[in-house]
């Protein structure tokens, strides 16, 4: 099985996993991406946001018994395909709260990415 038909299939059950989660009002899920041109001391950079919409992803808390040095309460892990690439630092928006990623989760047995997994943490 090639990584190509493995990573379509992860991206088919991620949308199911959403139709069957989530509801025709539910919050999507973002990508926030900022870029800011070069500027100088008397006139700054300008900074401009991008919004990416993640269509499959979905988040997944953290049980209790995991927390520790590394996840603290409030953390979550957020799922989704490799349409999009998450890198740590990104910002992750769902309606009204954010979220930074603090680590990176990629299942890739080879080169091609499969799923992002990354940990993220209240902004």
């Amino acid at each position: 099985m090639s990584s190509s038909s493995i990573s379509s299939k992860v991206t088919k059950l991620l949308a199911k996993a959403v139709v069957l989660t989530g509801s025709a009002n539910s919050d999507k899920v973002y990508l926030i991406t900022r870029s800011t041109t070069a500027g100088n001391p008397l006139s700054p950079g300008v900074t401009t946001s991008t919004n990416t919409e993640l269509t499959n992803a979905v988040f997944i808390d953290y049980d209790a018994t995991m927390f520790n040095i590394n996840i603290l309460a409030g953390d979550r892990k957020l799922v989704c395909d490799n349409a999009t690439i998450i890198k740590q630092g990104d910002e992750i928006t769902q309606g009204s709260v954010s979220y930074i990623v603090i680590s990176l989760g990629i299942v890739a047995p080879t080169s091609d990415v499969l799923v992002y997994m990354p940990q993220v943490r209240l902004k």
